[in-house]
């Protein structure tokens, strides 16, 4: 009896090594990718596997934009192929080169509002405007300059509408001071402090977070950071002044405050 038994284990061990041997089954796709973007859920899932696209930084010419309430499809030229993206990110433009890295592979998709198939559509979350670098303020007109800032004031850069005047915090370098002479702060570690007007996370392993101080609003000063400012919100870092620095994709910035450390007070 006891024999009859380990024949039987060792048969049914055989037969389980020979499945696993045996040729691979096929896997449905995972929806988790979409699932966590916000972008498809509601929308139909298409017959296409989802997978990440080379990590290389892509160049493209938009084309043609189709907006929704939630997000922008872009049909997209990169070299001789054309594609379509989609993105929450509002305000792109056809006719304009943009830069992004990364990206969800979706083909065969539905949308219900347009209804159209998309053959080959990427899920993009960050996607920025080539030579979006910050440039030294001062060049161009006297006039051109005053009238910028009289918009700003108001308004904010990238038609933001700012909350507060000017922001005065002890120990914080003001803007136009820092902007004035540059060359006296390079390489140092200096306080600084302002209302997020924009903000980009989690570009390039950092944060990038654009502040105003009503001291120098027609120029925002951008700060890279690990830490976080939601727009609107007045936050004080402490970061390394750093000149003509260029960080590739087009982040090329002639004035920045790296690794900026946000300070509670």
């Amino acid at each position: 009896m006891k024999r009859n038994i380990n024949v039987i284990c060792l048969g049914l061990a055989l037969a389980l090594l020979g499945a696993c041997n045996g040729s691979p089954k096929e896997i449905a796709p995972s929806s988790s990718r979409s699932k966590s973007s916000g972008i498809f859920e509601s929308e139909s899932p298409g017959t296409g596997m989802e997978t990440d696209i080379s990590s290389d930084v892509h160049r493209v010419l938009v084309e043609e934009v189709l907006p929704t309430d939630q997000y922008n499809f872009l049909r997209v030229r990169e070299g001789n192929d054309e594609y379509w993206i989609a993105t929450m990110i509002k305000g792109i433009e056809a006719g304009k080169s943009y830069y992004y890295k990364n990206g969800v592979l979706k083909t065969d998709y539905e949308n219900k509002e347009y209804q159209r198939v998309f053959k080959r559509m990427y899920l993009v979350s960050n996607i920025v405007e080539a030579g979006h670098g910050s440039k030294m303020p001062g060049s161009g007109s006297g006039s051109k300059m005053q009238n910028s800032r009289q918009e700003t004031e108001t308004s904010g850069l990238h038609g933001i509408p700012r909350k507060y005047g000017r922001i005065e915090v002890e120990g914080s370098l003001p803007i136009a001071e820092l902007t004035a002479h540059p060359e006296k702060y390079e390489g140092k570690r200096i306080q600084i402090s302002g209302e997020c007007v924009k903000i980009n996370p989690n570009i390039m392993g950092r944060n990038w977070i654009h502040l105003k101080d009503g001291s120098r609003d027609d120029y925002d000063l951008v700060v890279t950071s690990q830490d976080l400012c939601p727009e609107g919100e007045v936050a004080t870092f402490e970061g390394t002044v750093s000149l003509n620095k260029d960080f590739g994709a087009g982040y090329r910035y002639e004035l920045i405050i790296e690794d900026g450390k946000r300070i509670r007070k």
